[in-house]
């Protein structure tokens, strides 16, 4: 996968079902700033779109729509079905113009959902008030001549001056590497006893 961030202001979207899935993408798209969002029948013109969400249809019609879709030249997402999409919506928390997404490939959408609403009591409403801040010194430090490396390393030393970003355990490391190793260990030992891998 190749995460990206769209401009869903400027991009022609087509949004086409009427459940509750759709109209929670459709909720999605307009907090996203989505301008040119639109309701499109299943047998409706989709040229022109570079965007096409697909949701509350079973597999065969969203198969059908989703091959109508791509020979127009969109991208496509069917809700619920991976091998149909181009591409996957992360989970996500907003705080202003700051978006942290959280991903798993369409895999395990509900463990992607679990991790952003654990980042999202971490990261609380004042990120985007400290977002406002680092910009206006990121565009201080242009105007005094620092260049890409310099603006990253000087952006680094704010966020430890502040006290912003929690400070992780001193074993943090250690006790990851360490989860990993009993994973493994664990996942062996279901192999050896004739579970499969999941």
């Amino acid at each position: 996968m190749l995460p990206i961030n769209l401009d869903a202001a400027k991009l022609p979207i087509a949004l086409i079902g009427d459940g509750p899935r759709a109209a929670r993408r459709l909720e999605l798209l307009l907090e996203a700033g989505a301008a040119k969002v639109s309701r499109v029948a299943p047998d409706g013109d989709l040229s022109g779109y570079r965007i096409v969400y697909i949701a509350d249809f079973d597999e065969e019609r969203s198969r059908e729509i989703a091959s109508r879709a791509r020979a127009a030249g969109a991208l496509v997402n069917v809700e619920d079905v991976t091998e149909l999409c181009d591409f996957h919506t992360p989970a996500l928390i907003r705080r202003g113009d700051l978006t942290v997404t959280v991903a798993t490939g369409g895999r395990a959408p509900g463990l992607a959902g679990a991790l952003a609403a654990y980042l999202g009591k971490m990261f609380g409403a004042a990120w985007a008030m400290r977002l406002d801040l680092l910009e206006a010194k990121r565009r201080n430090w242009r105007a005094q001549g620092m260049d890409h490396r310099a603006i990253r390393e000087a952006t680094a030393r704010e966020l430890d001056q502040t006290g912003w970003l929690p400070a992780l355990p001193a074993n943090a490391e250690a006790s990851d590497l360490s989860q990993s190793a009993n994973s493994a260990t664990l996942r062996k030992a279901s192999l050896g006893s004739g579970q499969t891998s999941q």
